[in-house]
């Protein structure tokens, strides 16, 4: 492990306590290989808690080290809400500000390239080291799971995708066995 590597992510839900979760809607910039990538490149972490068309959504925001959201994770209906709790307990809230979830969906469709919306299904792998890998594999959402996650990537001007498709772990696991451990 690299000198304060370590301390770079400790700012992050452990991998564990994610894929805990189990299901969430996933945005990440289509830039990006995987849907992973953006958790690859997470530093900071925090929680938005606010109403979205009269109702209530709840995201994690991730941001890389130049200060960048990377990557984005929206709790569903089919997600576990206790986990979900537990995963989003020790980060800060986002600042808030009024306006502040109709200004952050302007700024997602603003940004160059855009941003695509997967539900995953989180998990998690332990390394021959014993270091946990998040994993995720596209996730079959029940129909108000899947009315959910068309609002929120409509409301982020993100392009959702629907197709079960194969795992799309497999680049970023062996991205990240082969990039310095983060353990947490």
């Amino acid at each position: 492990m690299l000198p304060g590597h370590a301390g770079l992510r400790a700012a992050l839900p452990a991998p564990e306590r994610l894929a805990a979760v189990a299901t969430v809607l996933c945005l990440h910039p289509r830039r990006q290989r995987d849907a992973l990538a953006g958790w690859l490149a997470a530093r900071d972490a925090r929680r938005l808690d606010q109403g979205e068309d009269g109702g209530a959504c709840e995201a994690l925001s991730f941001r890389d080290a130049g200060g960048r959201e990377c990557w984005r994770l929206y709790l569903l209906a089919d997600s576990d809400f206790l986990a979900w709790d537990d995963a989003a307990a020790a980060l800060s809230p986002a600042p808030a500000r009024a306006g502040a979830w109709a200004a952050a969906a302007r700024w997602l469709r603003r940004l160059r390239g855009g941003w695509r919306a997967q539900a995953l299904r989180l998990s998690v792998l332990r390394d021959e080291a014993g270091h946990c890998v998040l994993l995720a594999d596209a996730a079959a959402l029940s129909p108000l799971g899947l009315t959910q996650a068309r609002r929120i990537a409509a409301a982020a001007g993100a392009r959702l995708d629907e197709r079960a498709h194969a795992c799309c772990c497999l680049t970023s696991a062996s991205a990240s066995a082969s990039a310095p451990s983060l353990r947490h």
